[in-house]
C-alpha cells in the first residue's frame, strides 16, 4: 500500500533522520533550475512518525513505535522551492574533499530551509548535504510503500537488527560500463552513434 505523508508543517530533518543509526542513500536530480517543484528519492531512511500515527493506522498498518525504517525507495516532493545549496563530501565526512554548488535564491522573512543528506547513490564514497530554500508555506510530501517499512525503535537492539537485515544495498557500477568498452562500442555501433546490431 502506497502512503503519502504531508510533512509541510514540520522541520524536514526532524522527520527524516540522516544522522542517526542509518545514513540514507539519496538519489538526486540535478536540474539547471531547481525553482518550483523539486523531487528526489531516499532509501534506508528512518522516519519519525509520531505526529502521523493516526494517518498511518487509518491505512490498517498497526504501529506502536514512533519511527519507521523505510528500506524501499521513498519519494520526496517539495513544492515552493526558491533555490538550494549542495555540498558533496568525498571520503571522510570531517576531512574529505568538499565541493559546492548553489542554485541562486534570495532569502525572505519566513522562508523555510529543508535540510537533508545521505550517501550519493551513484558514487560509493560520497556524502551529499542538501539545503533547500522554500517559500514560507511549502508543500512537502513523502511517498513510500508501507510494505517496504518496518517499525523502528533506536533503543531496541532487535529493532535495529531487523532494520539492518532489511537495509537495501545501493547498486553502484564497479565497471566502466558497456559503452566505454571500445571493442563493445565498435561491435555494436561501428563508427557511428546508431546501433548496427542487437545484443
Amino acid at each position: 500500500m502506497i502512503l503519502t505523508l504531508d510533512i509541510s508543517n514540520e522541520e524536514f530533518d526532524g522527520i527524516i533522520d540522516g544522522d542517526g543509526e542509518f545514513t540514507p542513500t539519496i538519489f538526486l536530480n540535478f536540474p539547471s533550475d531547481i525553482r518550483g517543484i523539486y523531487e528526489f528519492q531516499l532509501i534506508n531512511t528512518v522516519i519519525d512518525i509520531y505526529n502521523f500515527k493516526d494517518q498511518i493506522q487509518n491505512t490498517g498498518f498497526p504501529t506502536k513505535d514512533d519511527s519507521l525504517f523505510a528500506f524501499g525507495k521513498m519519494k520526496v516532493r517539495i513544492e515552493g522551492v526558491k533555490g538550494a545549496d549542495f555540498k558533496l563530501i568525498e571520503g571522510n565526512l570531517l576531512a574529505g574533499r568538499k565541493q559546492y554548488y548553489s542554485w541562486p535564491y534570495t532569502i525572505d522573512n519566513g522562508d523555510i530551509v529543508c535540510k537533508c543528506g545521505g550517501k550519493l547513490s551513484f558514487l560509493e564514497d560520497c556524502y551529499v548535504a542538501l539545503m533547500i530554500v522554500t517559500e514560507s508555506k511549502p508543500k512537502i510530501t513523502l511517498t513510500f510503500d508501507i510494505k517496504e517499512t518496518v517499525p523502528f525503535d533506536f533503543m531496541n537492539s532487535s529493532s535495529i537488527e531487523q532494520a539492518n537485515f532489511k537495509k537495501v544495498k545501493s547498486k553502484q557500477m564497479k565497471s566502466q560500463g558497456k559503452l566505454f568498452d571500445f571493442d563493445f562500442f565498435q561491435e555494436y555501433f561501428g563508427s557511428g552513434r546508431r546501433a548496427i546490431k542487437s545484443e
